[in-house]
């Protein structure tokens, strides 16, 4: 049997607790993971909770997904992505198997939890994917503009560029010999469950070092 802790309100049927911990058999968790449209999870909501340059990418284009996943104080949460449709079930599988891993990740809400603040976001030691947001570096549009990009656990696996860390507050992180939840390091088992389903990890670049970003090239 495993625990649930059902702790996000937009998971949830109306009228529903959405703080209560229950057991469920194993069949059952993976029926929890479910692919819809984003007009199916917000409805008249939808502009509001997930902009967009339609010119660019469209609503149709992305899927809202929602997951199980072990958290950081041993409880299982349910959480939420927006992806690319052409990569919705490859990330619903994905995440069954960071699932089954017992991998933890502290938290996985959508961006509009923050503002659409990737800051905020890192600094909370949020997990996300689709974001409609530039790279840090300015430019051109970053790959999670297209829900082609997952970042997990940020606080714990930075963004380092020479003497800039970021979140900020994970700069007690950049040493990558600690064992720390959630740290992900080149060839442990996050790492080759996303490279071999095709996804690149920015902790493999030269010029910089993502460790939190695993992204896939269209």
């Amino acid at each position: 049997m495993a625990s649930l802790y059902l702790n996000e309100c937009p998971l949830l049927q109306s009228g529903v607790d959405p703080f209560i911990l229950f057991e469920v058999g194993e069949e059952e968790t993976m029926s929890c993971f479910q692919v819809l449209t984003l007009q199916e999870q917000y409805g008249d909501c939808l502009e509001q909770q997930v902009p967009l340059d339609p010119s660019i990418i469209t609503y149709d284009e992305l899927r809202y997904l929602k997951v199980l996943h072990f958290g950081y104080d041993g409880l299982f949460h349910v959480g939420e992505l927006i992806v690319n449709v052409k990569v919705a079930d490859e990330v619903l599988d994905i995440f069954k198997q960071l699932y089954l891993m017992r991998y933890p990740i502290e938290k996985l809400r959508v961006m509009s939890c923050y503002g659409g603040s990737d800051e905020l976001s890192m600094e909370d030691n949020n997990s996300s994917s689709f974001n409609f947001r530039h790279v840090t570096d300015g430019g051109k549009l970053s790959n999670h503009a297209y829900g082609l990009a997952i970042d997990l656990n940020p606080k714990v696996n930075p963004y380092v560029k020479n003497d800039l860390v970021l979140p900020t507050n994970g700069l007690a992180y950049v040493n990558r010999d600690q064992h720390v939840l959630g740290i992900i390091k080149k060839n442990d088992a996050v790492y080759q469950l996303f490279t071999s389903h095709g996804w690149t990890w920015g902790g493999d670049w030269t010029s910089l070092k993502d460790y939190q970003h695993f992204e896939k090239k269209y």
